[in-house]
């Protein structure tokens, strides 16, 4: 039997963005408007503001329409590499118009957005910007540009925002870029006088350490898995998505918590639609736990599962294709595959090698670490005992570790709403040391050891 019920955000930070139908609009009169936008690799977050009263009027994101050339930043490179750059700056540019006039629906028109701050990796801000991307796709990387860069609308031949300003902060490093910086800028780490990890799952996942202060980072790359992307029936949190998985073995029940629509009661009737990154992540661990799943990342099949101890109920869903998560009535189903179980062990090795090789720069033991911040626009709905138990979090008492949502974005609002905060972005990006992860030798076999779907220390 499966149970569906309402999933609930556990992040008392992040905020469920919605998609165009389900905007909140806020009409406010004698407003300055602003704009702060996170392009991330496989999702665009925007957010309008009242620049003037600081107030957030509505949010919105969307997948990244580059995604069509490709899924991750090397693919964006090759592209631009091959002639293909304008099309990809097109693509961001016209996404991020289109997004705006969504937002501003009913508000405002677009010449009354004064200012835009705009975060993301180095790349993603090289293609934005239109900057010559050739010093970011090998070694030794150079980044084209540095510090705070502000052009208008009119300089990237944004037709409806001629008249914006255009806001990019600092970056760290060819692979560490403004959304890192806002990030840890935002969480003030370059203040703190502990010793603080701060991971932004993503498709790349920027990895920061400050150590009292003294900052040190690099990139993983993660792959999509943890935003939907790549994984069979892979979805952002939206409405439908299956958020989070438990499997009672004494009652032989999946406990299925689901995404639902803003105002609907989610005791029953929740359409399921797909599994998205938190889901995932719980899917997972729940089917190691039973034994479904081995711990070097094998998917048992229904014919495997007849000479293993294991109970019906879960022999019963498992076939060739996949575990059986979800069979609703009408026929849908939603299922986990063994390539989905290997897109999340390389997502997680990648974010574990990461936080490892930080640590071991620094000569910093993890019992050490007094806080984990885990950012990201997935992690309202992540299950910290599940994250640790799969290898994807250390495992540290989990009182340290706190989901603080998507901080890049708010280090852009920050940054849209202080004039200060940009300053400071700009310093953070001068301090940040950097860690070049394909570079370092440890790198490789920290990164195969992580693979095992297994508790770390």
């Amino acid at each position: 039997m499966q149970i569906v019920r309402a999933a609930e955000d556990s992040s008392k930070t992040d905020k469920s963005f919605r998609e165009e139908e389900g905007i909140k609009n806020i009409h406010l009169d004698n407003v300055i408007y602003g704009l702060a936008v996170d392009i991330g690799t496989t999702t665009v977050v925007m957010a309008l503001y009242d620049i003037v009263s600081g107030k957030k009027i509505s949010e919105l994101q969307q997948k990244n329409r580059q995604t069509l050339m490709g899924a991750d930043v090397m693919m964006r490179l090759m592209h631009c590499s091959q002639g293909r750059q304008e099309k990809l700056e097109q693509l961001i540019r016209d996404q991020i118009q289109d997004m705006a006039v969504s937002l501003c629906r009913g508000i405002c028109g677009l010449c009354e957005i004064k200012k835009a701050v705009v975060v993301g990796n180095t790349t993603m801000c090289h293609i934005f910007l239109g900057k010559d991307t050739s010093g970011l796709a090998g070694s030794p990387f150079k980044p084209a540009y540095q510090g705070n860069y502000k052009c208008l609308g009119q300089d990237m031949n944004m037709e409806k925002m001629t008249g914006t300003e255009f806001v990019v902060p600092a970056g760290a490093d060819a692979h560490v870029g403004a959304d890192a910086v806002a990030m840890l800028t935002s969480l003030e780490l370059p203040e703190t006088q502990n010793i603080v990890l701060a991971v932004d799952i993503g498709t790349n996942a920027e990895i920061a350490l400050s150590v009292r202060g003294k900052l040190l980072t690099c990139s993983a790359p993660a792959g999509p898995a943890f935003e939907g992307a790549q994984i069979f029936q892979g979805m952002r949190g939206e409405p439908g998505a299956i958020a989070g998985v438990r499997i009672a073995k004494q009652s032989g029940n999946i406990i299925l918590d689901v995404i639902a629509d803003s105002g609907r009661s989610g005791k029953s009737g929740l359409p399921v639609r797909g599994i998205c990154g938190s889901g995932l992540i719980d899917a997972v661990a729940a089917l190691c736990q039973c034994g479904v799943i081995r711990r070097d990342g094998y998917l048992l099949t229904g014919e495997e599962a007849e000479s293993e101890c294991l109970p019906d109920f879960l022999k019963a869903r498992m076939s060739q294709e996949g575990f059986c998560l979800f069979d609703g009535e009408d026929g849908k189903l939603v299922l986990l595959t063994q390539q989905d179980v290997r897109q999340f062990q390389l997502a997680k090795a990648a974010v574990q090698a990461g936080i490892r090789i930080l640590l071991w720069q620094e000569k910093i033991a993890l019992e050490k670490v007094d806080m984990l911040y885990i950012a990201g626009v997935f992690g309202g709905h992540i299950t910290k005992k599940n994250a640790i138990a799969t290898g994807l979090f250390p495992n540290i008492d989990p009182e340290k570790i706190q989901v603080v949502g998507n901080a890049a974005g708010q280090g852009a609002a920050k940054a849209l709403l202080e004039e200060d905060f940009l300053e400071k972005l700009e310093q953070a990006g001068e301090n940040a040391g950097h860690v070049e992860l394909a570079q370092q030798e440890k790198f490789q076999q920290e990164f195969l050891d992580a693979m095992q779907l297994t508790a770390w220390n």
